[in-house]
């Protein structure tokens, strides 16, 4: 993660270089975190790794082999479903708080600029046992951008609208897509009756990265132009006029936003219903208490939620961009930390989806996207919507994003955590070890 204090006038492709593995939420750093808990529990005067420093321009370079190959299999985790804990109204031990606190006081340090803050958050076993902290003088409460994290978000309603039988996993795309849509992508050779919803949900469709693919100007575009009402339609088109397929339906594993946007399509054309609403609805944030969760560029923010966040790009403030850039399915989605780590602990405790199998859906594995590396760093493995790795011992499911933001539950740890640095050049893992390794000390 590059720590330059750079700004937004740079060339193109030096911004690629500083933040376009996580604005497509894509690098999941695990180096160190195998360890086991006795070498990897962090005391309050052990500082946390600093951040790691990016990889030249260019070394996102992917292979546009068309071979298709054998269908691929899948290999599923045993979901862990959590069972309900036998108290809602315990508190995390003081000492232990402080602990996590200290943590987050330490990682200050790792941060390229000054005016950014870190935000945690830690959830055990229910949603009243939790603990929350920031490097501010505010109380951790603040929501903020989530940005690619909101994937998971995606991913389940998806799966949600297949429990209520709208279509299913093994559908292709072309009639779930507007037709619009499909006689754009159709011309650039996307072979949309071979392209299934599972393999959108899995980075393993072949399209190009409207966002950060080589040579799209999106970042350049939202960067000189703040304030710019983007639209689903503009970034699809410069999928197509920048990129052409990367590889045959299934045959490969490549992080895009454009296969999450095009889910996002297929969750308004299923319900009739704005992304935001469709997917309030058929989530049910209500029930599942998340009352501080909102699609910025699509819905008011609830009623007092405090502002949100300020966020960096280096020393640069983009907490004025307009976030259409990022709110068709890909991310665009607010929130607290409480709320984030409510969410990804319902889905491993049942209370997201009506059928326990699902939950073994959703974390289906192919074959393609087993130990998932970019230059020599180990990714995890890729299901939908989450990634699976090692943390502190424990095997957790998370998703990285945007402004150094992490979600990640260890659910036979029964442990939630997210952070964010709210600045994109920072990593978020080593805090979120950290954290995780007190907490299953």
């Amino acid at each position: 993660m590059n720590t330059s204090h750079e700004t937004p006038h740079q060339t193109p492709a030096r911004q690629h270089g500083i933040i376009r593995c996580f604005l497509a939420g894509c690098i999941l750093i695990v180096a160190g975190c195998a360890a086991d808990d006795e070498a990897s529990t962090p005391t309050p005067d052990v500082p946390v790794p600093a951040p790691v420093t990016n990889p030249p321009p260019g070394a996102f370079s992917t292979s546009t082999s068309s071979s298709a190959p054998t269908l691929a299999t899948t290999t599923t985790s045993a979901p862990t479903t959590r069972a309900e804990p036998e108290s809602r109204t315990a508190q995390l031990d003081e000492d232990l708080a402080n602990l996590l606190q200290q943590i987050v006081t330490d990682a200050v340090a790792t941060l390229p600029n000054p005016e950014a803050t870190i935000q945690a958050t830690v959830l055990r076993g229910s949603t009243t046992e939790s603990w929350s902290g920031t490097s501010s003088q505010n109380n951790g409460a603040v929501p903020f951008r989530m940005a690619s994290v909101g994937k998971t978000f995606t991913a389940a309603t998806i799966l949600r609208l297949i429990e209520d039988g709208a279509f299913t996993l093994d559908d292709p795309i072309e009639h779930l897509v507007t037709t619009e849509t499909a006689t754009l992508l159709d011309g650039d050779r996307y072979r949309l009756d071979e392209i299934t919803v599972n393999q959108l949900l899995h980075h393993t469709a072949g399209f190009y990265d409207y966002g950060f693919g080589d040579g799209s100007p999106f970042l350049e575009r939202v960067l000189t132009d703040f304030h710019h009402q983007w639209t689903r339609a503009e970034q699809l088109q410069l999928a197509v006029d920048f990129g052409d397929p990367l590889a045959a339906p299934g045959a490969a594993f490549r992080y895009d936003d454009t296969g999450y946007v095009l889910l996002g399509e297929i969750i308004e054309q299923a319900t009739g219903k704005p992304y935001a609403i469709a997917m309030r609805e058929t989530l049910d944030y209500e029930r599942l208490g998340l009352d501080q969760l909102w699609l910025e560029s699509g819905e008011p923010a609830p009623a007092k939620t405090l502002p949100i966040a300020r966020t960096f790009i280096g020393t640069t403030e983009i907490t004025e961009l307009e976030f259409s850039a990022d709110a068709f399915g890909g991310g665009g989605l607010a929130a607290t930390g409480l709320d984030i780590a409510r969410f990804y602990d319902a889905i491993f405790r049942g209370e997201v989806f009506h059928h326990p199998a699902t939950i073994a859906l959703m974390l289906q594995i192919p074959d393609t996207n087993l130990a998932l590396e970019e230059f020599g760093i180990p990714l995890g493995e890729g299901a939908s919507g989450l990634y699976r790795l090692d943390v502190a011992g424990k095997t957790c499911w998370n998703h990285r994003g945007f402004l150094g933001t992490i979600a990640i539950t260890c659910p036979e740890a029964d442990i939630t955590v997210v952070v964010t640095t709210n600045t994109s050049n920072t990593e978020p893992l080593p805090i979120a070890t950290a954290l995780i390794a007190v907490m299953t000390n």
